[in-house]
């Protein structure tokens, strides 16, 4: 990656206030690196995001129901119906089960940018500006330490524009099946928003062809629609195991 370098006392200082210093009760926003902060704020505010409790929204023909104080999902497809508990990922019919682990909340991610990065555990590291999409963006990358979630050794590099603090790209690695560090980037685009009660949350994102630094043409699109943001929690039933489902691995 082309980055521009940085003093070790800058990235000193974004660990020393990343948000694993952050203190119960407190004003978090307040306790995240100064960049973060911004971005959050130019899409809504973190604790705006914080007082949120059921996120829906669709993409295609399947339908997403996540809470977003247990981070228990729910995904409703065509062929299959996925769910998280809290502990298991299960499916119905339990023939389907390969990849659900891994699918279960990748889209949550991937939809709740930039306010994810606002989660337990990170590190933040500014990585100077470069170029894409014929833009200047500034990027910030985020790591995690041991332990966190089932793919910490993944990598992500959120690009903003200095000048809005919108997000609008990110960079991103896959760890899940190997478990092992990667230099290997995925690129997706951000540039359509949507308002949704008080927060910009995406309205379209784009998979690009990224290839030895150098970005390539379209090759995925999603389009989020149904979306709806509530401070109401769902009732934690609707994540129990069905009768018949099967239990997901890490296939």
């Amino acid at each position: 990656m082309q980055h521009i370098q940085i003093t070790s006392l800058f990235i000193s200082l974004l660990i020393l206030t990343s948000c694993s210093n952050k203190q119960p009760g407190s004003d978090k926003a307040t306790h995240y690196p100064e960049q973060i902060t911004k971005i959050f704020n130019a899409h809504g505010g973190f604790n705006r995001w914080e007082e949120m409790k059921t996120l829906k929204f669709s993409k295609d023909n399947e339908h997403h129901l996540i809470d977003l104080q247990s981070r228990k999902v729910l995904v409703e497809g065509e062929k299959r119906t996925i769910g998280f508990d809290g502990t298991e990922v299960w499916v119905v019919p339990d023939s389907l089960t390969n990849g659900a682990r891994f699918y279960h909340n990748l889209y949550f991610y991937f939809y709740s940018m930039p306010f994810v990065f606002g989660d337990p555990g990170i590190v933040y590291e500014d990585v100077g500006v470069r170029e894409l999409f014929g833009m200047n963006l500034r990027g910030i990358k985020i790591s995690y330490d041991a332990g966190i979630g089932d793919s910490p050794k993944d990598n992500y590099i959120l690009y903003y524009d200095e000048s809005s603090n919108f997000m609008k790209a990110l960079m991103y690695t896959v760890t899940f099946r190997s478990q092992e560090s990667s230099d290997k980037y995925n690129l997706i685009k951000y540039d359509e928003w949507q308002e949704v009660n008080g927060l910009r949350l995406p309205k379209k994102i784009q998979w690009y062809n990224f290839k030895n630094d150098s970005v390539g043409d379209v090759r995925n699109e999603v389009i989020f629609s149904d979306v709806s943001l509530s401070k109401d929690q769902v009732d934690a039933g609707l994540f129990a195991i069905r009768k018949g489902a099967g239990i997901a691995g890490r296939q």
